[in-house]
């Protein structure tokens, strides 16, 4: 029988539709497109806060490292000296290699603990002038929180007096901790004008003797002076600093280099709870960069995440080596 001309033809028209529609069922609608972006979207969303909680803990614990370190730091040379560092004569010294480690020692806590970080070369730079100079521009890494910044040279703030023992910088390494000094504030000055005996002598100290932290100017504490217990005493904290002031030196709290005498870069006081890092300034306190609390190296060597929102009493009583009041640290 023969097959009429349009119906042989119809099953090759027949498998191209088929095809063309197989082809466009494969592609995506825009519509189909927008909702995947959207939905792509929304699971970045939801990882990225736990992805940026999990790299914070992971800098959280590493500051906390770092003030073990320090503590160590703090220990050893106890063991070697028989008192905890000093913190030099004020903010117009720094380090000087060739002065020892007591109170004829110009430098603060950061130069005094070098070599106990394995960092003795560095220390051994400050013999004056430009050496000295090349010390200021060696940033230590265990001296930086890294969830507030990175281990670096910071500018040097504008306008200062010349520190005397060196040749000047612009930029300086820097200190994101700072020792206890008391529970009471007492104002530091920025030293003698020369390191001649006369002028050491005839120098108006401040009242050093009554600081009633682990270091000031001037002191050299020994264990047995904490008598209200190494484990109820803070030694080195975090140092509050405003978020607007971590890398451009405009801070009097954060304007000189780690390594010089007293001063609110490298020493703080407990009259005051610790606060989370903001948007003011403040140079005298304790604070950090992390939500919920403020690391301490206590002087037993231990270190504790002390609460923002602590006790004003307890926390002042923790500042200070020697009053005799309870200090519970316990949740």
């Amino acid at each position: 029988m023969n097959i009429p001309r349009h119906d042989r033809k119809q099953p090759a028209t027949a498998a191209i539709v088929s095809k063309a529609k197989s082809r466009f069922s494969s592609a995506f609608t825009l519509i189909e497109l927008l909702v995947v972006i959207a939905i792509i979207g929304i699971l970045v969303a939801l990882i990225l806060p736990a992805v940026q909680a999990a790299r914070e803990s992971a800098r959280k614990m590493e500051c906390k490292n770092h003030l073990k370190q320090i503590g160590m730091a703090f220990h050893l040379h106890h063991d070697t000296y028989k008192h905890f560092p000093t913190n030099g004569w004020g903010w117009q010294w720094v380090g000087d290699a060739k002065r020892g480690f007591g109170q004829p020692q110009p430098g603060g806590w950061c130069f005094n603990v070098l070599p106990y970080l394995e960092q003795q070369a560095a220390r051994d730079l400050a013999t004056g002038g430009a050496p000295t100079a090349q010390l200021l521009q060696t940033p230590v890494e265990v001296f930086y929180c890294p969830s507030r910044r990175a281990a670096r040279n910071y500018p040097v703030g504008a306008g200062l007096p010349p520190i005397r023992n060196t040749d000047p910088v612009t930029e300086a390494a820097r200190t994101d901790y700072a020792v206890c000094a008391g529970d009471a504030i007492i104002n530091t000055p920025s030293g003698p004008p020369s390191m001649t005996a006369s002028d050491l002598q005839s120098y108006a100290w401040p009242p050093w003797r009554t600081a009633t932290g682990i270091s000031y100017v001037l002191t050299t504490i020994r264990m047995a002076e904490v008598t209200d217990g190494t484990s109820n005493t803070a030694m080195v904290g975090e140092k509050y600093l405003s978020r607007l002031q971590y890398r451009d030196g405009t801070s009097l709290g954060d304007d000189q280099p780690a390594y010089l005498g007293d001063d609110a870069d490298n020493r703080r006081w407990t009259d005051e709870p610790p606060s989370k890092d903001g948007e003011t300034d403040d140079i005298q306190h304790f604070g950090s960069a992390h939500s919920g609390g403020c690391h301490f190296a206590l002087a037993d060597g231990s270190t504790r995440l002390i609460s923002h929102t602590i006790d004003a009493t307890v926390f002042k009583n923790l500042g200070n080596r020697h009053d005799g009041n309870p200090v519970n640290l316990e949740p």
